[in-house]
């Protein structure tokens, strides 16, 4: 486990690796991009990139997601033509890069910040056991539970489906 020995440590932490790690996160993304035939690939690392680094640093969240598009518009930008190119790697198609990478980023980002919510008791107290952790999370999820049936039954006439069909499966 990494430790802080002290501020100054921290603040290099916060000042030039997480600044570097993110736009490092956006120029693989980008130069994988640039390299494969599918979208997913790009999707899920500009999501798990905007989460991890979320997890590493809450309050800044916004600055790495905006981070990780800049690394993605330098990948477009230094990557030479290769033949075959649908698109010139030209600013224009580099700041649009850019600039769609900033969703699935902000997505993962913010699912972060909600599993960090979620697990905030459990995080403050001294003890993170996965016992407790477990616990949080079962007393979350039968929050939730509790919710949706209290919405199924009052938005629904008290009946789950009052007489109305559903578009369920086995219908």
């Amino acid at each position: 486990m990494f430790l802080l020995r002290d501020q100054r440590d921290a603040m290099l932490l916060k000042t030039v690796f997480l600044p570097l790690t993110a736009a490092g996160f956006g120029a693989v993304a980008g130069l994988w991009d640039l390299t494969s035939a599918s979208l997913d690939g790009t999707l899920v690392m500009l999501a798990m990139a905007g989460f991890l680094l979320a997890v590493a640093a809450p309050r800044q969240w916004g600055v790495w997601v905006l981070v990780i598009g800049v690394g993605v518009l330098l990948a477009h930008l230094v990557t030479p033509a290769r033949p075959g190119m649908l698109f010139d790697l030209t600013v224009v198609s580099g700041l649009v890069a850019g600039a769609v990478a900033l969703l699935p980023a902000a997505v993962g980002a913010v699912v972060a910040l909600a599993v960090l919510w979620v697990l905030r008791p459990a995080l403050s107290s001294a003890t993170l056991a996965p016992a407790a952790l477990a616990q949080q999370g079962a007393q979350a999820a039968r929050r939730m539970a509790g919710r949706v049936a209290t919405f199924n039954g009052s938005s629904l006439g008290g009946n789950p489906l009052a007489g109305r069909a559903s578009l369920d499966a086995g219908d």
